[in-house]
């Protein structure tokens, strides 16, 4: 296979389109059936680690990236991944989730559904643009809410489905129906050009709805009597023989697969009342985040520099500081985005809280995504610093029984910020 760099900025990585950053080139794998048996995952991670720096990593849309490769290493490592026998997705994105026809909590399984579209969109192929994609949500323990999307259908009742084009109304249509109007609408960006997205077309565009999803961590039960159990790599990443002890750990207590899944996590499947215990037990011990009230949990983080070529500051190793000092007031009503530069890639959707470096300092978002930051503020300190002393700020100014999320509301973000960031240590307060 030869690779296809992409040529405009801002494209994300594919399998057969890896992109160039500050440490060589990124492939993104997204299994065809979503899944990988823990001997395919071991295979991958021993070629992330002779073919690339042995970085891998989970996306907030549950794609799985090889770092740290060149030129000559992207075909060998393709065809690695052929030779372990996983089918790399191509073409049309269309997310379903990964427990569909597995969860008795869903509504319907989006996979019929997500397999008609992917049929239909067969004649477009080369007229879509990369980062066209398609959201099909049954319902169920794993929400795909916060993942953006040009069309988006979500379960409404049996049979039936919630349509919505772009920043368009959402409409309730027969399944069929469904379908029919999600090609035509994905024939409209097609005609429009591979620069085209959903918010393009007439009626379609207007203000993004702001959507949070939490990750699906911990057990969930499936309709076979076996259980899942969700987790996450801190801040969606970790080194090759992190993934083969996860692997050995999936292969040990029985699991049936794993699957990336939104929000930067891996579902394990087919495990009994007592091997997910161990698992439990296992994965933690690596380090890994196993329930929601972990504040690694709520942060999203980009790997930054130096890995990243458009980097500001090192994001990804600055995370667990920010982690540490925001815990006290992660209570379950706030997110927090910590990236690197204003293209925002490990949280594309708004964040509560946003701390985005830029040329000359960093810059504080409240409630928008990374690519809403204004001006910086330079700082006096480091950015840990600045980042505790926000927070201990912020610690001291709420109100006994106030949520996170109502006391941002009512302060002056962007005044604390710039004053705590210019100065080493937190405001003051009477």
């Amino acid at each position: 296979m030869t690779p296809i760099p992409p040529t405009r900025r801002g494209a994300c990585p594919a399998f057969l389109a890896p992109m160039e950053t500050g440490d060589g080139l990124i492939l993104r794998l997204v299994p065809a059936d979503g899944r990988l048996s823990p001997a395919q995952l071991r295979g991958l991670a021993d070629a992330a680690r002779r073919l690339g720096n042995g970085m891998m990593e989970v996306t907030a849309r549950g794609s799985l990236q090889v770092r740290g490769l060149t030129q000559e290493s992207v075909p060998l490592l393709q065809d690695a991944v052929v030779a372990l026998g996983i089918t790399p997705r191509l073409g049309l994105a269309v997310d379903v989730s990964p427990l569909g026809g597995m969860d008795p909590t869903e509504i319907a399984d989006g996979h019929k559904l997500a397999a008609a579209i992917i049929a239909g969109a067969q004649p477009l192929a080369g007229k879509l643009g990369p980062k066209v994609s398609v959201v099909v949500e049954g319902g169920g323990a794993v929400s795909l809410a916060g993942q953006k999307a040009d069309v988006r259908l979500v379960a409404a009742w049996p049979g039936h489905w919630a349509l919505t084009i772009g920043h368009g109304p959402a409409r309730v249509l027969s399944e069929g129906d469904a379908v029919a109007e999600a090609l035509a609408a994905l024939a409209s960006i097609a005609a429009l050009g591979r620069a085209a997205r959903a918010t393009d077309l007439p009626g379609c565009g207007g203000r993004a709805r702001v959507a949070e999803a939490a990750p699906p961590l911990g057990r969930i039960p499936l309709a076979d009597g076996t259980l899942a159990f969700g987790f996450g790599l801190p801040f969606g990443a970790g080194d090759a023989a992190q993934f083969e002890a996860l692997a050995d750990a999936a292969e040990a207590t029985g699991a049936r697969d794993l699957r990336p899944a939104p929000e930067r996590t891996l579902l394990a499947t087919g495990l009994s009342p007592a091997g997910v215990d161990v698992f439990a037990a296992r994965i933690a011990a690596l380090g890994c985040i196993t329930a929601a009230n972990d504040p690694r949990a709520a942060i999203a983080a980009c790997a930054g520099a130096p890995a990243c070529a458009s980097a500001h500051i090192p994001a990804r190793a600055l995370a667990p500081v920010l982690a540490q000092a925001f815990a006290p007031l992660l209570d379950g009503t706030v997110s927090l985005h910590l990236s690197a530069c204003t293209k925002g890639c490990a949280h594309p959707a708004p964040a509560t809280l946003a701390f985005v470096g830029m040329d000359g300092g960093a810059a504080l978002v409240h409630d928008g995504p990374a690519s809403g930051a204004a001006r910086p503020v330079r700082l006096a300190a480091d950015l840990p610093a600045a980042v505790a002393s926000l927070a201990a700020t912020l610690a001291a100014r709420r109100n006994p029984g106030e949520t996170t999320r109502a006391l941002l509301a009512r302060l002056d973000l962007a005044g604390l910020w710039a004053g705590t960031a210019r100065t080493d240590g937190p405001e003051k307060t009477t």
